[in-house]
Parts: structure tokens; sequence; C-alpha cells
């Protein structure tokens, strides 16, 4: 089921709707997500982590800072998006069902996985194209959200989600650290 939401099946995202462990799966796919944050940013900082001199700082607490933040980076990207898809949601006349729309998007935070290493700093503008997808695919996952829990059809999705994701990309670009994106 998962992999056929990930492929955007409609259908899939029905039947996750109903099953009765969608919460459980959101939060386990939550806990992937963040790990895999959490791991890109260890391989991005390898050189800044071997640079502490003690072994345990470099073998434990270091790895396991950036874990966690991987995990907190998450947890709160669901929590913004799952508020900015319930007002997008509200704004374009759907009846919000904030639950629902939690339960979700944990799965449209997995194509974020593509991105992680360009906002980390492991690459440079080669990495450009998989976030680029990785955006576009989250964007359409969203859409499937809004269709699925809020029953919109074709270009009403599309729109609320749009609106959501100027948005969403407005505040990001403001918390961005300067530099970062070059």
């Amino acid at each position: 089921m998962f992999g056929r939401m990930i492929a955007l099946d409609a259908q899939a995202f029905r039947i996750f709707a109903n099953t009765p462990k969608a919460v459980l799966y959101s939060r386990m796919i939550l806990l992937v997500v963040g790990l895999g944050y959490g791991i890109f940013s260890i391989i991005a900082n390898a050189n800044y982590i071997v640079s502490f001199e003690s072994p345990m700082l470099r073998r434990v607490i270091v790895p396991f800072l950036f874990v966690l933040f991987g995990l907190l980076t998450v947890i709160i990207t669901k929590f913004g998006l799952t508020l900015l898809l319930w007002a997008g949601a509200r704004g374009f006349g759907g009846p919000g069902r904030m639950r629902e729309i939690n339960n979700f998007v944990s799965i449209s935070l997995v194509p974020g996985l593509l991105g992680v290493p360009f906002l980390v700093g492991a690459g440079g503008l080669i990495l450009l194209l998989p976030l680029v997808l990785g955006v576009g695919w989250m964007y359409l996952i969203c859409v499937k959200i809004l269709e699925v829990t809020q029953e919109f059809q074709g270009i009403k999705a599309y729109l609320s989600v749009m609106a959501v994701f100027i948005f969403f990309a407005s505040i990001y670009y403001i918390i961005m650290p300067t530099g970062t994106i070059s």
C-alpha cells in the first residue's frame, strides 16, 4: 500500500484512510524519514564530526544529535505542512478534517529525502535536480491527500496545494540561514 501511495495511486490513499492502523503507519514512516534526514546530515558533516577529539563525542553524542535534529526537523515539518494543508483545504471550501490530513502528511515527506543532501550542503548544484524532483513529487502526493481527505476534484486540489507550497516556500526561505542555497 505504501509503495502504491508513493506512486500516486488514488485507490491506495483511500485504503490507507480506512486502515485502522493508519496512525501507527504514519508514525513509523515519520520515524524512518527522520532517521534518513539525520543520516544525510551525518554524512554531510562527516569532516566536522571527526574533528572532535573525544571518541565519545565523535562516535556517539554528535551523531545522535544529528539524528535527533533530523527527527525534530521532520516532526516540525509534518506539523507545519499539516496545518498549511488544512488551511488550504478550508480556504478552498473543504471540510478540513485535520486528523486525516495529519495521517497522510508523513507519506508526503518521503520524496523530500531526495532534496536533503542539497539542503545540508552535501554536493552543490548537481543535487538541485533531485531537490526539484522531490518537491514536485511531494506536491503531487499532497494533491492526492486533498483529493482523498477533502474530496477535492481536479483543479481545486492542485490550486489549493499550490497556494500551500507557495506559502510554505516563502516561510522556508525566511528561516533558511543566509548562504545555504547558493
